[in-house]
């Protein structure tokens, strides 16, 4: 009589080009599997190595089991910074892996691979004087080793830093450079009314044309927004 036996794991791959495969990972059934930097997740990366990756970034649970005895697991996100990525698609919410899906843990992070194993066992009658046993020998499992936690890195005290290159894709983060800037000159020009009006004027104007431009949704040349604000603010 056979049976068969299932098992969910993560396969971490390289994320140099030769697509290594670095460490075998396994899921629990039982309880839910979190991913991240954090020394208590299930599956604790090297914050040091992977900066990008949130303390606790996603959460990999079980699902009810199917009739025939499959395992079930769905990913969630959890709030990361840099976002999770399943088949290179942006994960929002919660979704239920397939066997062969990629996992990526923001823009060039740790990237794993979801596999499903079905194997069959071998089950024999009992002999009332001995018992025979087959077992299928195990291959050794590699696991990351646990980063040390006696010192904090620079990145965990400013999470901001975390996000590299990311940074030029946040919406206001432009018009917020922008703002901090004019409001120290106009500070400077404390005193001198004509530079601060003229300012002033610019600001609010370059502020309308920007209010304007998301609305249109349409992309304009450079010149024309700063020529459009610099006409507004002399008028």
């Amino acid at each position: 009589m056979t049976g068969q036996v299932y098992s969910g794991f993560l396969r971490q791959l390289s994320t140099s080009d030769n697509k290594e495969i670095l460490a075998v990972l396994p899921l629990s059934e039982l309880e839910d599997n979190v991913i991240g930097r954090d020394p208590n997740c299930k599956i604790s990366l090297d914050p040091y190595r992977y900066v990008s990756v949130s303390r606790r970034h996603a959460v990999i649970s079980p699902l009810t089991p199917l009739k025939n005895g499959c395992p079930r697991w769905e990913i969630c996100d959890l709030d990361s910074v840099n976002g999770t990525y399943v088949n290179g698609e942006y994960l929002q919410g919660c979704q239920e892996l397939q066997s062969g899906d990629r996992i990526e843990l923001g823009h060039d992070g740790p990237k794993f691979i979801f596999e499903c194993e079905v194997t069959t066992s071998l089950d024999l009658p009992s002999i009332p004087s001995h018992t025979i046993a087959i077992e299928k020998p195990l291959k050794p499992i590699s696991k990351i080793p646990k980063p040390q936690t006696d010192y904090v890195t620079f990145t965990q005290l400013f999470p901001i830093l975390s996000t590299g290159r990311d940074l030029n894709q946040k919406a206001f983060l432009a018009p917020g450079i922008v703002t901090v800037l004019f409001v120290v000159s106009m500070f400077a020009a404390v005193g001198q009314p004509v530079v601060f009006n003229l300012l002033l004027a610019a600001y609010l104007a370059g502020l309308a044309y920007y209010f304007v431009y998301q609305l249109c949704g349409k992309p304009k040349p450079w010149w024309v927004l700063l020529g459009s604000t610099l006409s507004t603010s002399l008028i």
